[in-house]
């Protein structure tokens, strides 16, 4: 039985009074923005409906108990469509903001590299880069009927390359170190499906019926010895060269290989996007025990999963980004 209070098909919020007169009583989109400079269109139904929209979401970083400086960002985002009003004969004053349905959702994790405040340069600029990408492009391309899966892609790739460009220009303007550089790890939901881009070693877990699962692949050196058979899996997580990145953005090589996956979520799923100072200090099976506490706020376990890494030693800058489901 559905509750009365549930928000039907068609609902705005918030919903508007017709005019004294009714002159503008056919308007649907600027009647409702006449009594404040603020409003939103948003379908609720469409918003209480949709799990990606309403998922809890929290992030942090911290620098570390080693450090002095932090060189991780990080950034969660809604995505929707706006309209801003700057005049207009009919009822919506000028500076009327219109906002819509979310389109979808954005979670990102950049670890820099590079002395001298070069890696936290080329953090900032490669999350700005492809936020600015997501909003620009994500939401128009997936809600076409022809997309392809070739052309999100392509043009993610090329978003990613054009971010590389942009860290280097940065680089040369401010005198910086040429090699800085940094990871990326980017998932964008438009429920149910996440379109997970990653570069380098930070990484993005998927918590689903109580088992973590890694969606992406350490770009290191010691990961490319253990895919040849040259070095285990346990020995890797040990060696001086499990953080020798071979794949980054920035940097002096133009070789950038962009991995993309498509995943495909369910309800009471748990995403996780995390530098390395998170799995380096507390391992995937402590990760894991964290997330299992699904009773707590999300926040809560962001702040225990970067309480627990500090507490660990906190050898390296610590990012957390949790989206429950």
């Amino acid at each position: 039985m559905s509750d009365p209070l549930d928000p039907k098909p068609g609902d705005t919020i918030p919903a508007a009074e017709s005019t004294a007169d009714g002159r503008f009583k056919t308007l649907k989109l600027l009647r409702s923005a006449s009594s404040t400079p603020m409003r939103s269109l948003a379908d609720a139904a469409a918003i209480h409906n949709n799990p990606g929209v309403i998922a809890a979401v929290a992030g942090k970083t911290h620098k570390g108990q080693v450090r002095a400086d932090n060189q991780d960002h990080f950034l969660v985002a809604s995505l929707e469509r706006a309209l801003l009003v700057e005049d207009s004969s009919l009822p919506a004053e000028a500076g009327t903001r219109l906002t819509d349905t979310p389109q979808g959702r954005l979670f990102i994790v950049a670890d820099g590299i590079g002395g001298h405040g070069g890696g936290e340069v080329a953090s900032a600029v490669a999350v700005d880069a492809m936020a600015h990408y997501a909003f620009e492009t994500m939401p128009w391309v997936l809600g076409r009927n022809d997309c392809s899966m070739d052309e999100l892609e392509g043009g993610l790739r090329d978003a990613m390359e054009k971010a590389q460009a942009r860290i280097r220009r940065v680089a040369r303007r401010k005198n910086l170190n040429s090699d800085l550089g940094t990871t990326l790890t980017m998932g964008y939901v438009a429920w149910p499906e996440m379109f997970l881009v990653h570069v380098g070693d930070s990484r993005a877990y998927l918590y689903r019926d109580d088992k973590l699962h890694r969606l992406t692949r350490d770009h290191t050196l010691a990961q490319q010895l253990v895919d040849g058979n040259a070095m285990s899996e346990e020995e890797a997580k040990s060696s001086r060269l499990a953080h020798v990145l071979v794949n980054a953005m920035g940097g002096s090589s133009d070789d950038l290989h962009v991995e993309l996956h498509r995943v495909e979520l369910k309800l009471d799923d748990q995403l996780l996007f995390c530098s390395d100072g998170l799995y380096d200090m507390i391992g995937d099976s402590a990760i894991e025990a964290y997330l299992s506490e699904s009773e707590r706020p999300v926040n809560d376990v962001v702040e225990l999963l970067v309480g627990a890494a500090n507490a660990a030693g906190g050898r390296d800058n610590v990012t957390v980004v949790l989206a429950r489901f």
